[in-house]
């Protein structure tokens, strides 16, 4: 059956497809990988190079998606295939139920008629006899005596009823054949072959559908590597290509080389002086305005108490990530994080360039280290304590009043960050069906990111167990995701 052969044709497409599109993302990630250990450092070549092996993941990821559509198209057609067969079995076993009905009627009509005629014979013979005693007698009457005119009389008439009756027998035979007949080619076969056709038609849309479906998804795939390849947001080939600046590069490289050689001598002088590194003195130009600084801090900067690195990532997430699968689960390039950490700890105004959006991870994990790299966590670890007992509570509803009135003591500049994090995430959440993360996988995500107990790292004895750890972790994760379930319950209105 046609439909069988497509789809085994399909099966087999798609095993190619998804072959090629995993072979295409191991190759990708490995040479990433190894191209970020062996040129840590590579400047904008190396961002184009990485930004190329993403398009290439990119490519792989469509064609597993082509793939798992083709295996779908093949479950399909063998489904119909599968009915088609069932409903052609069907009709044809009423079918040939309708032609056991004729062929017994002709049977019977048959037997009737050679009865009949039988009989005839008979009756004729006895009809002779009577008129005409025959001079020989029959081998069956040979010891018999002659009959007399009375018996064959009666022999004459015994033969005729038979006859009669035969007869009446065949009529009746005749007619129940002829109706059978009739019934068959006037009622039955015309609604077998109506039924024949309307399968035929099915299995033939079906197969339409399914082969235009193909086309489809077929133009689609190649549609999409195509834009992966090259698009309006100038991260294909040819524009990431026209993004390497060699004079950067050396300037770069210059510069990490003199910086270098500058620490070189730095350590020589102070190891010659007898100074610990403790006692050396620090360039003020180089102290960090962002990571590892308090996020009081950092918030006195802005009006509203929100930390601009915050602000700038989430709005970038928003705009070009929220659909990203695994968003914030998934960890950028260090290479790449490292880059944008610099630029903003330098100041720089433009921070996330275009080109940092060739991999929304990457900001994504930026994000993530200044959280891990605060002084004391955004949920304080004065507070650490109140909030797992909070997370302990069985009722929801005072597990919400309890999260709610610990918040509420927090200072400004945590309340403020705290509150605009969570709206953030609770838009990201809405769009779980693209990017599969939801309140339970960003609490996992961020559980650990957002919580962590200062007092046990500074205490020796306090050193928790792998088992309490795990507890611990689960009871933060739980922190968090009833805070971004309830947001609006637990955050007041502006």
């Amino acid at each position: 059956m046609m439909a069988k052969d497509i789809a085994s044709y399909f099966r087999k497409r798609a095993y190619v497809e998804e072959s090629y599109g995993k072979d295409m993302i191991k190759m990708s990630q490995h040479a990433a990988e190894s191209f970020d250990k062996a040129y840590p450092k590579s400047g904008t070549f190396g961002d184009v190079w990485i930004s190329m092996l993403k398009v290439h993941e990119s490519i792989g990821n469509q064609r597993i998606k082509f793939s798992a559509a083709l295996s779908d198209a093949a479950d399909d057609l063998l489904s119909l295939g599968r009915n088609i067969d069932k409903d052609r079995k069907k009709i044809k076993e009423t079918s040939v139920q309708y032609d056991k009905i004729v062929n017994d009627a002709n049977t019977a009509l048959e037997k009737s008629k050679q009865k009949f005629e039988t009989s005839n014979e008979e009756w004729g013979r006895a009809v002779s006899q009577r008129n005409h005693e025959p001079i020989q007698p029959s081998k069956k009457h040979l010891f018999r005596t002659s009959r007399t005119p009375a018996q064959l009389d009666k022999n004459e008439n015994d033969c005729r009823a038979k006859m009669d009756a035969a007869d009446a027998q065949y009529k009746l035979q005749y007619e129940r054949a002829m109706q059978a007949q009739a019934e068959y080619y006037e009622k039955h076969l015309p609604l077998v072959l109506k039924e024949l056709k309307n399968v035929d038609d099915e299995c033939n849309v079906a197969l339409r559908y399914q082969l235009a479906s193909y086309a489809y998804t077929f133009e689609q795939a190649l549609a999409e590597d195509g834009l992966a390849l090259d698009n309006d947001q100038g991260t294909g080939l040819r524009a990431l290509i026209t993004k390497i600046d060699k004079e950067a590069d050396w300037i770069d490289f210059v510069r990490l080389c003199g910086e270098r050689s500058g620490r070189i001598q730095k350590n020589e002088y102070f190891t010659q002086q007898g100074m610990t590194p403790d006692n050396r003195i620090i360039n003020h130009n180089l102290v960090k305005r962002v990571f590892g600084v308090s996020l009081q801090q950092q918030a006195e900067l802005t009006e509203d108490m929100v930390p601009d690195i915050l602000k700038r990532c989430a709005t970038v997430v928003e705009q070009y990530g929220l659909n990203s699968v695994g968003i914030y689960r998934l960890s950028g390039t260090s290479s790449r994080i490292q880059k944008i950490k610099f630029k903003f700890e330098s100041g720089d105004p433009n921070p996330i360039s275009e080109e940092d959006l060739s991999d929304i991870n990457n900001v994504t994990s930026v994000l993530k280290l200044w959280f891990r790299e605060l002084p004391d966590s955004l949920f304080p670890s004065a507070c650490y304590h109140q909030f797992l007992e909070a997370a302990t509570l069985i009722d929801e509803k005072s597990r919400v009043i309890a999260l709610h009135t610990i918040i509420n003591t927090l200072s400004d500049a945590h309340y403020a960050t705290l509150k605009y994090l969570m709206c953030h995430l609770d838009r990201v959440q809405s769009h779980q069906r693209f990017n599969k993360m939801g309140a339970a996988n960003l609490a996992t995500i961020f559980g650990l990111t957002l919580m962590s107990n200062n007092e046990a790292g500074s205490h020796p004895q306090m050193i928790l167990h792998d088992n309490q750890r795990i507890a611990d972790s689960q009871l933060q994760a739980k922190v968090v995701q009833t805070i971004l379930e309830n947001y609006a319950e637990i955050f007041e209105e502006d």
